[in-house]
């Protein structure tokens, strides 16, 4: 035999052959969250920042960070959690409706509130209760 031709023998490469590289999964695409508030959606945008409008006139921008979603609970036609969102230390925001915007997620309301402040900035929550 003068030559290897690649061809696996029973599951098994040739001695001195690499296993070709297998192609990574792409991640599943994000649906837009304008189009349906859900656990798994926002899931999906965690560590994501949206620009948020707000203040007097809508006038006002802020970058919060998506930086986690939990406390989910699902029944037969309910599902509740938790979005909680950071932002910067100065002039925290008041609890209120804003306009959130992200190139992917597109563009929604949400009725925010704030949480607690650290070193790191201030936080805010968004409960939803939705049924389905």
């Amino acid at each position: 035999m003068t030559g290897c031709t690649g061809v696996a023998i029973g599951g098994r490469l040739p001695v001195g052959m690499a296993a070709p590289p297998t192609a990574k999964a792409s991640p599943p695409p994000r649906a837009p969250l304008s189009e349906r508030f859900s656990y798994e959606g926002f899931r999906a945008y965690i560590g994501e920042t949206f620009y948020v409008y707000g203040g007097q006139g809508l006038r006002n921008v802020v970058n919060l960070q998506l930086v986690a979603v939990d406390g989910q609970r699902q029944g037969k036609e309910t599902e509740q959690f938790v979005a909680r969102f950071r932002g910067p230390g100065d002039d925290p925001l008041a609890a209120g409706v804003y306009q959130f915007q992200h190139p992917t997620a597109g563009e929604f309301r949400l009725l925010i509130a704030p949480a607690v402040s650290d070193s790191k900035g201030h936080y805010y929550r968004a409960d939803f209760n939705l049924l389905r």
